[in-house]
Formats: C-alpha cells, structure tokens, sequence
C-alpha cells in the first residue's frame, strides 16, 4: 500500500485536498439539497446540532471552570526552586527559537524582557532569532540594542537573516523557524554541547513569558518519562499585552481562544496538537525534519509531522502558567477587521494537514483505533464544530424555504421550537463564562468610563456573531480555496505595541 500511495502521491494529495470542502459544503447544503427529498431526516440533523451545541457548551464551562482552578494553582507554586531538586536539572538547556517579521522595536523588547525575567540559570538559556531578509537591517539593529540593555540577563542570544526565495520555500513562519532551528542546531554542535540536554521551544516575536515559564516548562518536562514522544504547552494563553486596546470583536476573539484552550486542554488532551508557542525535546524536533519549508503553515504541521514519523506515539503534556500574545490589532478599525480576517484565514489553512494526515495513515504502521479516532476528529472539528452555528442560525430557515410542507407536519412544527427553547435556556451559560473571562484576562484601565466598564458584561451574546464572521467563513473560505487547487498568500499579523501591559 505504500509503494502504491507514493507512486500515485500526487493523485492521492488532490482527493484529500478537495474531500473536506466537499464534506463541509454537503454539510452546509444539506437543508437545500436534502430538504427535498428527506426533510424530516434534515430537522432531526438540526435538532441533534442544537443538542450537540448545548453539550459542547456544557464540556466548555466544565473546562473552563476546572482549568482555571489549576491556573491559580499553578500561580501559587515556586517553580525554579521546586525542579532544582530533580535529576537532570543541572543538564537542561532551553532553547528559544523566534522568528521575525517586521516586529517594532516595542514588541520586541517587551518580548525579550519577559525572557530577561525568566527565574531560570540564564548560561542555560539559548534564544536562535531569525529575522527575514527584507526587513533585517533594521530589525536586527533592534536586537543588538536590546542584547545591549538586558546584556547577561538573556543568556545567549544568536541572530540571523533568513535568505528570501531560497528553492522548495514557501513563504511563511515555517521556513523562518526551520532556518533559526538549524542555525542554533549548528551553533550548538560547534560548541559541543550535548543536543540530548535540550528542550526547544517555539515563540512569536509578539510573545511574552511569565517569569515562571521556564522552571515551570522544565518540571513538566523532567518529570515526564516519556519526554521525546511528548510536546509540552501551557493550557493559559493570554492576549493581556493589548487586550483593551482592541475593537470588541478582535476582544472577543482573543478572549474566545484563550477560554478554548484552557478547556480543551482540560476535556480533550487527547486531541490536542501543537499550536504557537510549545516545546519539544531537541532530538524529537530532528527526527520530526523540523518543520516543513514547502508549507506555510508551521504549527499543527509539526505535529502530524512527529505524529507519522513516531508512528502515533507523539502527543501533548499540559502546564498552567500562562504565556501572553497580542490580539489582532492594526491601524484604525477596518484594517484590524481586515487583519483579524486574514489571520483567522492563515489559521484555516491549517486544513493542509488533512492530506498530511489521511496519506500518512495509508503508509504508516499506526493502530487502526488511533487512525480512526483521529480521523473522526478532524472531520468533525473542520465540517462539524466550524459550520454548527451558521447550520442552527439558519438550517431551520433554509428548510422550510425550500419545503414549505414541513411546517404542516406535527414534527416539522416542534422541532424547530423545540431547538430555539434548548438553544434560549443555553444562553444561561454566557454568564459564568463571562464570569470566569473576566477572571483569567486582564482588568480594564482605570481610566475606563463606567458604561465601558458595564459593556464588557454584555460582549457574551456577541460571541456568536463572532462565530459566524471570524470562524466560520475563514475556515469554509481556506477549504474552499484548497478543494479547488488554490494556494494561499501568507499575510503577517501586523503588530502593534498596546499601552496597558500586564
């Protein structure tokens, strides 16, 4: 079977390009070319939608509740003196890898000082930052003013300029990430350290570390026996570096994911894979092949990469200290709308792992357990939980337009108002998961006007216009252009320094 696949690669690469879009598209098109025919088979689908969204809605608040608590938890514990005492403490490096855009000076130092304050032995400390050619003589003039400020409190800082246009590139973080990786990997070998005592970790040039992040990170990693068939992530993943300088939706957004992962890390870490910022042993990274040049994409891809190549023994081990990112934010009100858009679109792209994924299945010794298992998740995160809430908003609607007969059926007149009961008791969710938002992020400024202060309460219903806008038609936009062969132009995130830092 794998000699068949890899010679008919090609073949095999475009059937499972176009069956998400076709799996999704049915999905959503189901009241209009199923109504006809089968209408009441479409109002229990629909129905079962409903249901479905108030169960995941329930899982969410339930992991939402729980990870908060081994969030504060996690606060509470002096790290850097509770790893001193394992074995293998002595030997462990870190090591950063940070790859650059067009990053301001701002963004830069604030990410570096978060480095500079990490409560770990700083001649243990490595950072590899690449910048792209086109905007290095800048960018790394900032870095050298920044190695000047902090000096020894960073450790050891490496710097180099990603060449533009080099063969077989793709243009995106991977290819940056894999050039400051291999640099490192050479630096390291020229000094005849051992790689072996090396945990590597990714971070955007827009991030910032809790000063706990590293003895924390550590901890996991010393004490899980399984360490290079692991990638270590923290479960908190806060937007506090500009949350309130945002317009509501891109607050929102940056809230929604933040909340997302604490919960999903909670309820399903089976399911996780590596996203932003995450760690992983030096030697898992090399045998993975870093992270693919050819593919833009450089988060979820890693994964899958490990994943095949260590034949299904490669998942995720969780921490709670949190890392701080920023929100999408750009020059005026439409152009962060834009922004938003585009990042969400990039993010949507992560859908090229599915043939990743589907044609390594065919060629690789997993169990047919785990193939299936993954298999069911991919399709229902990217044609199930993507497109939910455009199906229960208008699903109903587009029904009974095109069979007005199904409201004359005793079935086809409750279900739907059946559906809009469960879905408006629902809404009594919103207020503990506001309750435990406003926990976990930043507070607003004090120089916020009382009716700005009260707005925030009340930004919960909007999440399902965010849902509509910036989740499902970046995703269904990014299946779409790879269902019909189209590749996708990769934008940066623009980033912008905010005034309240937490």
């Amino acid at each position: 079977m794998k000699n068949f696949v890899e010679k008919h690669d090609r073949f095999f690469q475009r059937v499972f390009e176009i069956l998400p879009g076709v799996i999704t598209w049915s999905v959503i098109l189901s009241p209009i070319w199923l109504g006809k025919i089968a209408p009441l088979a479409v109002a229990f689908f629909l129905t079962f939608l409903v249901i479905y969204w108030v169960y995941r809605a329930l899982i969410h608040l339930i992991g939402v509740v729980v990870g908060y608590r081994h969030y504060q938890a996690d606060l509470k514990v002096d790290w850097s003196k509770k790893v001193r005492d394992l074995w293998g403490y002595d030997r462990l490096k870190h090591l950063i890898i940070i790859p650059s855009v067009n990053e301001p000076y701002e963004v830069l130092e604030d990410s570096f000082a978060s480095l500079a304050a990490q409560k770990f032995p700083k001649d243990r400390i490595f950072i590899s930052f690449s910048a792209e050619e086109k905007y290095s003589e800048r960018v790394l003039k900032d870095i050298e003013r920044i190695k000047r400020k902090f000096g020894k409190k960073l450790g050891t800082v490496w710097t180099t300029t990603h060449p533009y246009g080099l063969p077989g590139e793709a243009v995106g973080a991977a290819a940056n990430r894999t050039w400051a990786a291999k640099h490192a990997l050479k630096k390291i070998k020229k000094l005849g350290m051992d790689i072996n005592d090396f945990v590597l970790t990714t971070l955007d040039a827009d991030m910032r570390f809790h000063p706990q992040y590293l003895p924390r990170l550590s901890y996991s990693f010393l004490t899980e026996p399984n360490r290079l068939d692991k990638f270590f992530q923290t479960a908190v993943y806060l937007f506090n570096n500009n949350l309130w300088e945002v317009p509501p939706l891109m607050r929102i957004q940056a809230n929604s994911i933040s909340l997302a992962v604490l919960a999903s890390w909670v309820a399903e870490p089976e399911h996780k894979d590596t996203w932003s910022c995450y760690s992983v042993a030096l030697p898992t990274v090399i045998q993975a092949g870093f992270w693919n040049p050819a593919i833009g994409v450089d988060d979820t891809t890693f994964f899958w990469n490990a994943f095949l190549k260590k034949e299904g023994r490669f998942d995720g081990a969780h921490f709670y200290i949190p890392v701080y990112a920023d929100a999408v934010q750009d020059k005026g009100i439409l152009k962060t709308h834009i922004s938003q858009y585009k990042q969400l679109l990039r993010w949507g792209w992560g859908i090229v792992i599915f043939p990743i994924a589907m044609k390594g299945f065919l060629t690789t010794k997993i169990p047919l357990g785990l193939k299936l298992s993954k298999t069911y998740h991919l399709i229902e995160k990217f044609a199930i939980w993507y497109t939910l809430v455009f199906l229960i908003t208008f699903g109903f609607t587009a029904l009974s337009a095109v069979n007005p007969q199904i409201q004359l059926t005793t079935l086809g007149y409750l279900l739907p108002r059946i559906s809009g009961a469960v879905l408006t008791s629902a809404l009594v969710l919103l207020l503990p998961v506001t309750i435990y938002r406003n926990k976990i992020t930043l507070p607003p400024p004090r120089e916020w006007p009382w009716w700005k202060r009260i707005w925030i309460w009340f930004e919960g219903p909007l999440i399902i216009v965010n849902l509509l806008f910036y989740n499902f038609l970046p995703y269904l936009d990014a299946q779409t252009r790879l269902m019909f062969g189209r590749r996708l132009e990769f934008w940066p995130t623009p980033k912008m320094r905010a005034k309240n830092v937490a």
